[in-house]
């Protein structure tokens, strides 16, 4: 069983919305379910959602990590990823 689902947009966001779910093999109705079902999935927002002081936050944070030494340069990283996946 199905229902119908009236939602306004401004048009620039349905527009753009569209193409992208278009470039993806969608339409945007499709798009539209797929998030929905997202939503039911993980019982919220499939997203961060964040005011501009939580994101200003959390760089100041990864800029405190990086300026105390804490963190793994991009080439350890795949050192370490190859290393466990060979462990499999």
């Amino acid at each position: 069983m199905t229902t119908l689902v009236h939602i306004r947009v401004p048009v620039d966001t349905k527009t753009k919305a569209s193409k992208i779910f278009s470039k993806l093999g969608l339409d945007l109705s499709t798009g539209i379910k797929i998030y929905l079902a997202k939503v039911v999935e993980d019982k919220g927002i499939p997203f961060q959602m964040k005011t501009r002081e939580g994101i200003l936050q959390d760089l100041q944070i990864a800029h405190d990590q990086i300026e105390n030494g804490n963190y793994v340069s991009h080439k350890d990283l795949k050192a370490q990823i190859a290393k466990k996946a060979l462990k499999l």
